[in-house]
């Protein structure tokens, strides 16, 4: 299973992490949730090779090869006049992407003042996946950040709340209705920030149905639901998430 090490050092190295060989150029830009879509597309191109994939973490050039932290502005600019990372950029015929609006040149939003589409970028398909991020939800994620509020479940479904609603924004509004109506009973999250294997096999089953069309079978299904990137670790739900959200999952 590819992780965050394996991507962020080929990244630093290289401008990007990339698999595959194939005609078919696929670009991911997201934060490390986004690794999963990586990961179901890499067990479908095995032995397959229909696809060169390469993915981004604009993130991580808050640091240099040596884990020694730089300007991410700076380095980000320098991607600007990156040849190698420009054409890459051109030639894309798929685009997965988180929304990003404040990393320069990798902006995903077409009404900042520099954004993807300035620097080549024009795919055949343009797919946003939903963005869980800083989503506080359960207590102890509230104690690990501070004081835990004395209204935190109407907090944490002010949180549910305006996720679904930003799921609308997304290739996948439909996402949103979903995680409204069953989150409860099936845990989609592991902390304020990472997915679980729950959410990101639903998106990527959407993904597939609306825009990739591959035939996938239960062999690469029963693969893929065996990778949960960040299970471990997981923020522990007490009874009173259980009582004040009425959630069915442990």
């Amino acid at each position: 299973m590819i992780g965050t090490i394996d991507t962020k050092q080929k990244q630093l190295e290289n401008g990007f992490y990339e698999f595959g060989t194939g005609s078919v150029k696929v670009l991911i830009l997201g934060t490390c949730r986004s690794i999963a879509y990586l990961n179901y597309l890499h067990r479908w191109n095995e032995g397959r090779n229909e696809f060169t994939v390469r993915f981004i973490d604009a993130f991580n050039w808050n640091w240099d090869r040596n884990e020694n932290r730089v300007d991410c502005e700076a380095a980000i600019n320098a991607q600007e006049t990156n040849e190698v990372m420009l054409s890459m950029l051109k030639e894309t015929n798929i685009f997965i992407h988180e929304h990003y609006q404040n990393y320069g040149m990798f902006n995903t939003r077409p009404k900042t003042e520099k954004h993807i589409y300035q620097f080549g970028m024009n795919p055949d398909i343009d797919i946003c996946v939903p963005n869980w991020h800083d989503k506080f939800i359960l207590e102890n994620d509230f104690r690990a950040f501070g004081e835990l509020p004395d209204d935190y479940i109407a907090r944490g479904e002010k949180a549910v709340h305006d996720f679904t609603n930003k799921c609308i924004l997304t290739s996948f509004p439909e996402f949103g209705d979903m995680f409204k109506h069953t989150w409860r009973d099936t845990r989609y999250f592991w902390t304020p920030n990472h997915i679980s294997a729950h959410f990101s096999i639903v998106i990527f089953t959407l993904m597939n149905e609306k825009f990739l069309r591959m035939p996938l079978t239960e062999e690469f299904w029963n693969g893929a639901r065996s990778e949960d990137l960040f299970k471990e670790p997981h923020t522990q739900v007490t009874q009173r998430d259980i009582e004040g959200y009425h959630i069915t999952w442990p």
